[in-house]
């Protein structure tokens, strides 16, 4: 009788009938497999090849069981080969000797089982279907075979099946809580939500109050739009579980959608006593009074959650920008970024963030300083920072720092080679710095990283003034030239453009066109008038350039060498000086 006492349990991966032969004898070799998995002192490796050993000892057992039916002894053989090569995760050989111990003994429910699982993993998902009902029809009272097939209607979304089956396994093995929890998920997906409440409630019975069924059963009561067993579910957690402030965050929820705002705050006050630093009643707050358009309340909420110390940063900084995004068009929001600003560093003192935070409130309100001295302490924990070089660069630019501008934006492409904001900033301090060449330099090289139209039409702009400064006029023309592809409207090239040219007497067709497009733009501009009479007077049509000229004229607000030396020569022309 000793043979017959094995623990079935070995047998749910096949699904085999302990009262047979050929169960009895691989009973005896899973023992030995599960006792040398047990022995800390022989590897896995060993234990594997000790189960091959034992598969073999049990054909050769099968060899004496079967004398004389040698259909039988040959199933037996490749069913042993099979479960060898399935141990050895050879699907493939697991799947010719499974079929072969079937061409043997046709009605063998256990090969159809294994073959059913090799099926499965080889993709072959509708021969393993087929398999395994063919399993059950044979044996249907074996409790594996139909947990596997649940598990084919279940992958399948035969729900109806699957509920079916489920709720027959569960009357005839009512105390295996698996086969319940089971049924309770499929009730759930089919949102069949009483029948999943009635079951909870039993695997409750068998079990014990369960955090888990709690839970479910509270999502159930979530989803039917019952508030009030909601809330007495929760009510139950809390008891269960007076320390877990999750559950009071939840009820204080519940009661704020259904308008308890009372109840909820009282929930929320319980949940600071019992864990006063916790960060998320904070977080829960400032949702709560966001909600009820208390502005300044959420806002502190919004200040605690940043000056406690157990929440990381990077939760922080999502809250934050939720809020800015959500509230950039208050009037307080400008006060409250150097508020956060401020809490930041207080609390991170060796983060980038607050400073980052405080300087760019600085350089929206024009405090250039402030902001220089900011984010230079951002760059001192973080070298890298692209905004932080980018901030202090154009702080130092409003304050006409053109060395340190210069020397940080050639900084800054150590890091950002082909970021053009850098070469533009280096290439405009060199200029103001009268040091051209290198100027032209950086220009060249940054309108080659950027794809941006409008910024290209500045980089070639600025080229073109450096390179009529340096006398390059066939430069500066091309890249006037490329600026207007770019940027066809640029009021400001089409004038120096159009008095370029007219000084040289030129394409004055071109000049002509331009400067009228500028005038068009601009009619009151004194300078865009001048030149547009300049360019007239290079034409001949001294009336016109007259008649422009005056109008310069009368627009000026201090009297202008060169605009009356121009006046003078159109005078001259129609012989009125």
């Amino acid at each position: 009788m000793k043979k017959r006492m094995i623990n079935h349990t070995l047998f749910r991966h096949c699904g085999l009938d302990p009262q047979s032969p050929k169960q009895e004898a691989l009973s005896l070799m899973l023992g030995r497999w599960r006792m040398c998995l047990r022995h800390d002192g022989i590897k896995k490796v060993s234990c594997l090849l000790l189960l091959l050993f034992s598969l073999n000892g049990f054909a050769q057992q099968m060899d004496s069981e079967y004398e004389g039916n040698p259909d039988k002894k040959k199933n037996a053989t490749y069913f042993s080969n099979g479960l060898q090569s399935k141990y050895r995760e050879d699907t493939e050989g697991a799947i010719r000797n499974f079929e072969q111990a079937l061409r043997f003994m046709p009605d063998d429910a256990a090969s159809m089982f294994e073959l059913s699982e090799q099926y499965s993993n080889a993709g072959r998902i509708e021969e393993a279907f087929n398999m395994i009902q063919k399993a059950v029809k044979l044996e249907p009272e074996n409790k594996w075979y139909q947990i596997r097939l649940g598990l084919f209607y279940r992958n399948l979304d035969q729900y109806d099946k699957f509920i079916k089956l489920y709720e027959d396994l569960t009357k005839k093995y009512p105390e295996d809580p698996d086969m319940l929890s089971e049924l309770i998920d499929a009730y759930l997906v089919t949102e069949k939500y009483d029948k999943a409440v009635e079951k909870m409630d039993l695997l409750e019975q068998q079990i014990g109050a369960n955090e888990f069924i709690t839970e479910q059963r509270l999502n159930v009561y979530k989803r039917q739009g019952n508030n009030k067993k909601v809330i007495a579910e929760l009510e139950k957690l809390i008891e269960q579980y007076p320390e877990n402030v999750r559950y009071y965050g939840m009820l204080a929820q519940v009661f704020a959608e259904t308008g308890k705002d009372k109840e909820a705050l009282k929930t929320y006050e319980r949940m600071k006593e019992i864990n006063p630093n916790d960060p998320y009643i904070h977080i829960s707050l400032l949702e709560f009074y966001e909600k009820g358009g208390e502005m300044d309340k959420a806002f502190n909420e919004l200040l605690a959650v940043i000056r406690n110390k157990s929440l990381d940063l990077t939760t922080k900084a999502n809250i934050y920008d939720y809020w800015m995004q959500k509230n950039n068009q208050s009037k307080q929001i400008n006060e409250q970024v150097r508020q956060c600003g401020d809490a930041f560093i207080e609390t991170h003192p060796d983060n980038k963030l607050g400073y980052l935070v405080l300087g760019s409130y600085y350089m929206v309100n024009e405090n250039a300083q402030k902001s220089k001295e900011l984010h230079q302490k951002a760059l001192a924990i973080d070298s890298t920072d692209f905004r932080s070089w980018q901030n202090l660069i154009i702080s130092e630019s409003r304050l006409n720092e053109n060395e340190a501008v210069r020397d940080h934006a050639v900084a800054a492409l150590k890091y950002y080679p082909m970021q053009p904001v850098f070469y533009w900033y280096a290439g405009v301090a060199n200029s103001v710095l009268e040091n051209n060449d290198d100027a032209i330099t950086y220009l060249e090289k940054g309108r080659r990283y950027t794809s941006d139209k409008l910024q290209m039409a500045n980089f070639d702009a600025f080229l073109g003034d450096i390179y009529h400064q340096q006398g390059e006029e066939e430069k500066a023309f091309d890249a006037y030239d490329r600026t207007l592809r770019n940027d066809p409207d640029n009021v400001l090239v089409l004038n120096n453009y159009a008095y370029y040219l007219a000084v040289k007497g030129q394409d004055l067709d071109k000049a002509l066109e331009m400067s009228t497009k500028a005038i068009a733009a601009e009619p009151d501009n004194p300078t865009y008038l001048d030149t547009h009479a300049w360019v007239l007077y290079m034409k001949g049509d001294y009336k016109e350039a007259e008649k422009h000229m005056k109008k310069a004229l009368k627009l000026l607000k201090e009297p202008d060498a060169t605009y009356t030396k121009h006046y003078e020569a159109i005078l001259n022309k129609l012989g009125k000086n």
